[in-house]
């Protein structure tokens, strides 16, 4: 080889050096930088400590089984606030950056941390670290589990975790504004707890078909076996090892209040509605009106009688002051509002629901005793007036409960969402599930009434 063909030579080879070098730095660049939006379902754990004010699962033990004890993570770095487990397909100190929590990075893996199409799961699992004790498990709890889209950076030492989980964050403004609107349940509720509102939860979730047992107001093994089917059933966990599971939270009491509302406005009208209006949205408002004790036909025709029950409703509710009033009599937004907040009152257990009304009508006259086919005495012929009202019974009371007894109160169940079909349990059967229910009507009915006879003195003066 020539001198010349070697100084060529040379040149060429620190050419293609070169070139070399830049495709890779420029390769390595674009591997740390190539930043991708992709959404992963996301739930939350905590560690629990000795002394906590609660515990999801209603003890320490049982909660350190279900979260661990939070040490250290799967890479050997020290659990921390917005730490991240993720399957192994995302490699230990993968960054990402999660719309409420902050930048993160992934140190720790997980059993139920699973990819998309395992478990039914329709996107990648990635489970956040939320701290020790009572905060910890409040941010876990009000974290819940959502789907939510992030931005995956990969392995990128430029990138500085930066999570901002303490005080109050667009997380947890997120579950406040959730928890701000629920009407039923205020606060959480767990294993062990008792009172009126684990009353009103075994109501709730008797007359969606999941509890089976007793109205105790005791948050026992039954309850919390009836709020897991629940929880599974609306996809807020998938089995009852995850955590929450058996806990009603702010996800779960936020599903269960949707799903109430929307029974409620299944039976309300829609729509605005005035004199001579016909048609299914009048025999709604007009089923209303008779549970809350107004003395009207069920016809589908907005008549005089229904024109003066609305305007009775709305005087006594302090929609409007006079029959002179501009919407007296007619059907409009207030009135549904106050309409469907009288009726909720209903569905509340009967002696929650007694607690607002004045001493001298707490007083009325409830059923006391279950009623079949085949029963016989006063209490069956109290029943038969009672269905009677409603318009669900056309035959005389006869005091004997039969076939067309308990059809009527098949048609009760039905309209009030406790059973949906003849085969299901206690169809037809006036048991305690359906005798609070018309008790509860009973007391408002007395209340209501009372107020009609006092405003009648009062413009008799």
């Amino acid at each position: 080889m020539n001198i010349r063909n070697s100084h060529y030579y040379i040149q060429v080879k620190h050419i293609v050096l070169l070139v070399l070098g830049l495709l890779a730095y420029f390769a390595f660049y674009e591997v740390a930088h190539a930043a991708y939006q992709q959404t992963f379902t996301i739930s939350a754990y905590y560690s629990p400590i000795l002394g906590q004010e609660r515990y999801v699962t209603g003890s320490y033990e049982s909660d350190i089984r279900l979260n661990g004890g939070g040490v250290k993570s799967a890479d050997g770095t020290p659990v921390y606030p917005g730490m991240i487990a993720a399957p192994s397909t995302y490699a230990f100190g993968t960054k990402m950056n999660i719309p409420g929590i902050g930048l993160v990075a992934v140190h720790d893996r997980g059993g139920a941390i699973v990819h998309a199409g395992e478990r039914g799961h329709a996107y990648d699992r990635l489970d956040v670290w939320m701290g020790y004790g009572d905060s910890g498990l409040t941010r876990a709890l009000n974290w819940g589990k959502r789907n939510v889209e992030v931005t995956v950076y990969g392995i990128d030492p430029s990138i500085k975790p930066n999570v901002y989980l303490e005080g109050f964050t667009e997380a947890e403004k997120f579950v406040r504004t959730i928890v701000d609107t629920q009407k039923i349940f205020k606060t959480d509720l767990g294993y062990g707890k008792s009172g009126e509102d684990v009353g009103k939860l075994q109501q709730y979730l008797s007359d969606l078909g999941y509890y089976k047992g007793k109205i105790d107001k005791y948050y026992g093994d039954e309850l919390y076996k009836s709020v897991v089917a629940f929880q599974i059933d609306q996809n807020i966990i998938d089995n009852n090892e995850e955590f929450g599971a058996g806990y009603l939270g702010p996800q779960t009491r936020g599903k269960l209040e949707a799903i109430i509302d929307n029974k409620r406005k299944d039976k309300l009208p829609q729509h605005n509605l005035g004199l001579d209006d016909t048609g299914e949205e009048v025999k709604k408002l007009q089923e209303a009106l008779i549970e809350l004790g107004y003395d009207i036909e069920i016809n589908g025709v907005y008549d005089q009688k229904t024109v003066d029950a609305v305007l009775d409703f709305q005087q006594e509710n302090d929609i409007v002051d006079s029959e002179d009033a501009l919407g007296a009599g007619y059907f409009g937004p207030q009135t549904l509002r106050v309409l469907s907040d009288r009726l909720a009152a209903l569905d509340e257990p009967v002696s929650q629901s007694l607690e607002n009304l004045p001493t001298q009508q707490a007083t009325f006259v409830a059923f006391e005793k279950d009623l079949k086919l085949g029963d016989q005495g006063d209490d069956v012929i109290r029943l038969q007036e009672e269905l009677r009202k409603f318009n669900l019974l056309r035959i005389e009371p006869t005091g004997y409960y039969g076939e067309v007894t308990q059809n009527a109160v098949l048609k009760f169940q039905q309209r009030k969402g406790l059973v949906s079909a003849t085969t299901d349990s206690g169809a037809g059967s006036f048991g305690p599930q359906t005798r609070s229910h018309l008790n509860s009507i009973l007391g408002y009915r007395a209340n209501n009434e009372q107020k009609i006879a006092s405003r009648t003195a009062s413009a008799a003066l």
